[in-house]
């Protein structure tokens, strides 16, 4: 039976994050081969218009790196509920690739600024770190962007959205997010790590829109279909 040190401790000696298998000296990016070739990658395209009507007039463009799979869903899992925030080392160059990718694809110009969806002071002090921020921060050093820390601010601590049903997170978001300054003019990219409903990121992209961003990109690691199994 392999206890948790014994885990971790393999994790951080070079075996990939999802099989912990050894890795190879050829092997540099977290993942074997084998893992790295299974992940679940989405095609570069917008996904907004899969989202309900009421996040049609918020938000330019939503863009995610990876379905919403087992494998998927093993990663994000262990990145906000087991205190594995150095995952993000593997998991930004996964959205960054994407990213490169979709830009291309439309040909709209990069954002102007990179902000981090928002949680809560007591999430944040019960999980240690905003996985969100440390994605956005990772994204914006990679991609030579700039990362406003505190831009967008959350009103109140709302339930936790993985425990709401896909309406129930529209009710919840309404209104829930604050700009702290004047965005007037700017396009911004909101980065988060799971993207569902999309209530969360149009609630941001709302906010920012009142505070004059002219517009507002969502960047996640993880797209859900409506079908799929339980979300974080």
């Amino acid at each position: 039976m392999v206890t948790l040190p014994r885990f971790f401790a393999k994790l951080q000696t070079g075996c990939c994050w999802l099989c912990l298998l050894p890795l190879k000296a050829n092997e540099h990016n977290g993942f074997c081969k084998a893992c790295f070739a299974d992940l679940p990658r989405l095609p570069p395209a917008c996904l907004h218009w899969r989202g309900q009507r009421q996040a049609q007039s918020f938000g330019r463009h939503w863009f995610a790196a990876l379905a919403w799979q087992a494998e998927s869903r093993h990663l994000v899992q262990r990145y906000k509920f087991h205190r594995s925030p150095e995952l993000v080392r593997w998991l930004a160059p996964l959205m960054t690739a994407q990213l490169i990718a979709c830009y291309q694809k439309y040909q709209v110009a990069w954002p102007d600024l990179i902000v981090a969806m928002p949680m809560t002071r007591k999430r944040w002090q019960r999980r240690g770190y905003n996985q969100a921020g440390l994605l956005a921060r990772a994204l914006a050093e990679q991609l030579q962007l700039p990362y406003s820390a505190g831009l967008l601010r959350r009103l109140r601590d709302e339930v936790a959205q993985h425990k709401l049903g896909r309406q129930q997170r529209w009710l919840s978001m309404q209104q829930a997010m604050h700009c702290t300054r004047d965005v007037r003019g700017l396009t911004i990219a909101v980065v988060d790590d799971v993207l569902t409903s999309g209530a969360s990121v149009t609630a941001a992209a709302a906010a920012l829109q009142r505070r004059g961003a002219k517009a507002v990109d969502a960047w996640t690691l993880c797209y859900t279909e409506p079908h799929a199994p339980g979300c974080v």
